[in-house]
């Protein structure tokens, strides 16, 4: 009997709903003037079911992944201490699928660091003294540029260390006006520098990177070091 009775109110309730929803509709269709089998209606409904859309997920700013950047690292200083200054900065991901299928792939903006074990005659001085030998390095030997300058400076700080940074043009004949920005930083050592620089004619898009660039710089000096013999 209980069985029986747990069958049957299913089916009770099944006929009700089954009653109410073909009296709706046929009121529906009364209105019309035509009414329409039931039989129709179900399979349109089941046809609708079927080619409804999926809904899409919308995309929001926590979706990109840290803007597509990613810290790039560098040692500088080596004929100073041992182990060498590190410095690292944000630079962007170029994960374009196309460009790389087409061969034309090509970042906007050149970055560095320095200086470097044959940069022996880096100034490790003041800024002023570090700003004309970064020029330099440009302009004796160098395929990128023939003449620089720096257009304007400001003071400001990386970490725990004073730092100058510096906008700059550099010319060349063939490449044309490249534009950067360059920071000098002190530490107990020497004067380190990192660099950002772009074509002019590229500077709507590179000139945020760049921005970016400096002002993630990240100095590291090592607790423990020897200096290096001259």
């Amino acid at each position: 009997m209980i069985r029986r009775s747990y069958w049957r109110l299913p089916c009770r309730i099944g006929l009700c709903c089954l009653l109410a929803l073909t009296g709706a509709w046929a009121q529906d269709s009364g209105d019309s003037g035509t009414q329409t089998p039931l039989g129709d209606v179900v399979r349109q409904q089941q046809g609708q079911r079927k080619h409804a859309k999926t809904a899409k997920r919308v995309v929001n700013d926590d979706d990109i992944p840290a803007n597509h950047m990613q810290r790039l690292n560098a040692q500088v200083a080596e004929f100073v201490i041992i182990p060498a200054i590190r410095i690292s900065g944000l630079t962007p991901i170029d994960d374009s699928p196309t460009a790389t299928i087409l061969g034309q792939k090509r970042d906007k903006i050149v970055v560095g660091f320095g200086p470097h074990l044959g940069e022996r005659d880096w100034c490790g001085g003041p800024p002023e003294c570090a700003e004309q030998a970064f020029l330099r390095r440009f302009q004796v030997g160098s395929r990128i540029g023939t003449s620089g300058r720096i257009l304007f400076d400001s003071d400001d700080a990386v970490g725990d260390y004073q730092a100058r940074v510096a906008h700059f043009e550099i010319l060349n004949d063939v490449r044309g006006k490249m534009q950067g920005t360059v920071a000098f930083i002190e530490t107990p050592f020497s004067t380190v520098m990192a660099y950002c620089m772009y074509n002019a004619k590229d500077r709507t898009d590179a000139e945020p990177e760049c921005d970016a660039f400096i002002s993630s710089l990240h100095v590291e000096v090592p607790e423990r070091y020897v200096y290096v013999q001259h």
